[in-house]
């Protein structure tokens, strides 16, 4: 008797078993497949976005003008301190290259504008420079930081690169 008992219990768990992986099944998988379908539309649309191609970058390097902008003397620029690091870091530089797209619509506005005064160009380049540590320094991505701003403040994408010039950083 003992034996049937616990048959009929196993029989019982195995059927529960069953129901439960029909109930999953049939409820959770339809759920996970709405779920995978949105997350690739989002990937779709993520990918969208970077594919496409600017306007604005579309030149070659003999489409770029130079402007130097050169200090009096070497600039050095405090950068945040970290924690727990008292040590102060500066970051050097003798001045500023300004790259402008020579096809843009409004180039020879906003190239005069900067050329004939460059301070909103040092202005930007030193609170940006200064709003980083020296582990998070990274002069290419500091570099397009301000290129962002300055396409911000000027309105335009005409102003396309921004180059250090003789970098160090201490």
């Amino acid at each position: 008797m003992k034996k049937n008992i616990l048959t009929v219990v196993i029989m019982a768990c195995t059927l529960i078993n069953l129901v439960l992986t029909a109930v999953l099944v049939f409820t959770v998988m339809p759920a996970m497949q709405k779920t995978t379908n949105l997350i690739d539309k989002v990937a779709s649309v993520i990918d969208l976005e970077i594919d496409t191609k600017d306007e604005s970058e579309d030149y070659t390097i003999a489409d770029l003008e130079s402007f130097a902008i050169d200090y009096d003397a070497v600039q050095n620029i405090n950068l945040l301190p970290e924690e727990g690091d008292d040590t102060m870091h500066v970051f050097r530089m003798k001045g500023l290259v300004v790259s402008f797209n020579m096809k843009a619509e409004d180039y020879a506005t906003i190239s005069e504008q900067v050329k004939a005064d460059p301070t909103h160009v040092k202005d930007i380049s030193i609170k940006t420079i200064s709003s980083h540590t020296k582990s998070d320094f990274d002069q290419v991505k500091v570099a397009s930081e301000i290129v962002k701003k300055l396409q911000e403040l000027y309105n335009t994408k005409c102003i396309v690169e921004l180059i250090f010039t003789e970098p160090f950083l201490a």
